[in-house]
């Protein structure tokens, strides 16, 4: 003999009688990518926020917006804060939010209320040979948002999904 004491419909997901057990959207999304990185790490860091935003529903052209602005932000947090940085990706309710932060010092631009004045457009020198990594991340992604504080810069990238 078999009993099955104390399993309800919700411990396996399966419905009994006319109970109904609604699926929960956030209950199937993956944890949060949380690593630490450096350059050594930036084409595994592209392949896993690639394969992250594939899962979520994001699809081309948009898919490779969203993973070049995210290395371009991951590329800055290598080149100006410290050799390293930390991604957060997560899969919200409404898109994906991927937060890049460093130790560097942080940028040498005038400060408004979102961290910096994000007028990248203007600044952008056609014969430098660097220096477009934030405006292209700002073009490419549905929102951007940079914080510099006195522990470093933190940059959050969303992608709204369809």
């Amino acid at each position: 003999m078999i009993l099955n004491r104390g399993i309800d419909s919700d411990d396996y997901g399966g419905d009994r009688g006319s109970r109904t057990n609604p699926r929960d959207p956030a209950r199937d999304r993956p944890p949060p990518l949380e690593l630490p990185f450096t350059i050594g790490d930036l084409a595994r860091l592209r392949h896993q926020v690639t394969r992250r935003a594939e899962n979520a529903g994001l699809c081309d052209p948009r898919l490779g917006d969203f993973v070049l602005a995210v290395h371009e932000v991951a590329s800055n947090a290598i080149v100006h804060g410290g050799g390293k940085g930390h991604i957060h990706l997560d899969h919200t309710d409404d898109g994906l939010r991927c937060v890049i932060t460093d130790n560097g010092p942080g940028l040498a631009r005038p400060l408004n209320g979102h961290g910096i004045d994000i007028d990248i457009g203007s600044s952008v020198d056609d014969e430098a040979e660097n220096g477009r990594g934030l405006w292209l991340a700002e073009a490419l992604a549905d929102r951007l948002d940079i914080t510099v504080g006195d522990t470093g810069t933190t940059v959050t990238l969303v992608a709204l999904l369809p």
